[in-house]
């Protein structure tokens, strides 16, 4: 990771079905979810930064905020 910024998803997929969906490895996708929950930071641009659709992100954020309780 360079400068605290996570690496792109897009280069941590673990598996890719044949309907197109993918696997991601959980460590980097927490490093985005991580970095979107800062204040200022536009998730959509987040996201389109990070080759991964803003909607999965944003499921992704509330997985990780539910079970931080």
């Amino acid at each position: 990771m360079v400068e605290g910024k996570p690496r792109r998803l897009s280069e941590m997929v673990v598996k890719r079905q044949r309907d197109g969906r993918r696997w991601f490895d959980a460590r980097p996708s927490g490093e985005l979810i991580e970095a979107s929950l800062r204040p200022g930071v536009s998730v959509a641009g987040l996201a389109l930064e990070h080759g991964v659709n803003a909607n999965q992100l944003r499921k992704w954020m509330r997985q990780y905020q539910m079970q931080q309780g």
